[in-house]
């Protein structure tokens, strides 16, 4: 169990080569138009991120999400327009499924691009790369950025963007090791939409497979004011480890429980460790899943643990979790600024130094 304070936390002063100005300070007169790739999970925090701080620069957006992920769509409400494009390959989905989706991908994106756009950004997994080809096709301007949980080695779709000349935003210092060419702005997380509260109960997150583990572990020490977003596990499954949760799949509104919560335990790899960390101060601790090995290792689990001052649990017992539960409400809340405001200054700098 990571219970590590990291002496570097709160220290930006690595992060601030770029800073945010008045559009006239940019040398930007507002005409830029953007393209966001705000694909699923984590990826939709960073597009949320960036997004929001476009929008009060003034820029003029384009969001495209996967088909079908209307709630992902409702995340961006006002922020600018939605668009729609088949993803090609789903999370853990063996490759022989996705053959016929590639090609309808890359087809789709060449209508939704026709180099219009004065920059792409491509916040990672493989449905950013069709519109981030047809980008490059046109010799315009690609930006994509790692994980923040990814630490320790290159996520497999960001490489392949890097290798395009894709500008490359960085959370870490650690991950200028497999980015020597990326641009470190900082931890990059979707920004606070409600006022913090507490009241009283514990908000556990586990992404789209759920962790049962978790839960049974949950039911054996006790903890009745819960609320457990399951993914596809069924909620009455959940439900029959104690009757007094509060279970559901999905919501389009996380950030609603997050800001409410006393404590958040969610599942790593994963982003919403930094949003209630980052944007909400709330304790953390984050259960490492083996279902999502293939995304990231123990390893950046600890790293990000003591970057976060969380508790990281790579296996769990009830006796470990209650342990955690305890530690994690005695940890220092970090004190990093969003990323988001550096990567946007940079986009719009370059984009006027190109008109």
């Amino acid at each position: 169990m990571s219970v590590e304070v990291d002496n570097t936390q709160g220290r930006d002063a690595s992060f601030r080569h770029y800073s945010v100005g008045s559009a006239k300070e940019i040398g930007w007169d507002g005409v830029v138009r953007i393209l966001i790739v705000a694909g699923y999970g984590g990826h939709t925090g960073y597009a949320l991120a960036l997004a929001h701080e476009l929008k009060n620069a003034g820029a003029d957006l384009d969001i495209v999400v996967p088909i079908t992920y209307k709630w992902v769509a409702a995340r961006f409400n006002k922020l600018g327009r939605i668009l729609y494009l088949t993803l090609p390959r789903k999370p853990g989905e063996p490759l022989y499924r996705t053959v016929t989706r590639w090609p309808k991908s890359f087809l789709e994106a060449t209508h939704l691009i026709r180099g219009k756009y004065d920059a792409v950004i491509a916040t990672g997994s493989n449905f950013s790369i069709p519109p981030a080809l047809l980008q490059k096709l046109f010799k315009k301007p690609i930006y994509t950025l790692e994980a923040i949980d990814r630490i320790t080695s290159p996520s497999r779709a960001v490489k392949i963007l890097y290798k395009l000349k894709a500008t490359t935003f960085l959370h870490w210092e650690e991950q200028k090791k497999s980015y020597p060419n990326g641009v470190l702005v900082g931890p990059i997380f979707e920004p606070r939409i409600y006022e913090v509260k507490d009241e009283g109960y514990i908000l556990v997150t586990t992404g789209t497979w759920g962790l049962p583990q978790l839960y049974t572990a949950l039911s054996k020490i006790g903890v009745d004011n819960t609320v457990i977003q399951s993914g596809d596990i069924d909620p009455k499954k959940v439900r029959k480890l104690n009757s007094k949760w509060t279970v559901f799949r999905y919501t389009r509104d996380i950030h609603r429980w997050i800001a409410r919560a006393t404590i958040v335990i969610t599942h790593f790899p994963g982003s919403t460790a930094a949003t209630a960390r980052l944007a909400y101060g709330k304790p953390v601790v984050m259960v490492y899943s083996t279902r999502h090995k293939h995304l990231a290792p123990p390893i950046d689990g600890r790293i990000l643990a003591r970057k976060l001052n969380a508790i990281f649990l790579e296996s769990i017992t009830p006796e470990n979790l209650a342990q955690a539960l305890d530690k994690a409400k005695q940890m220092p809340t970090p004190n990093y600024s969003n990323g988001s405001k550096r990567a946007v200054a940079y986009i719009l700098r370059k984009a006027a130094s190109h008109k």
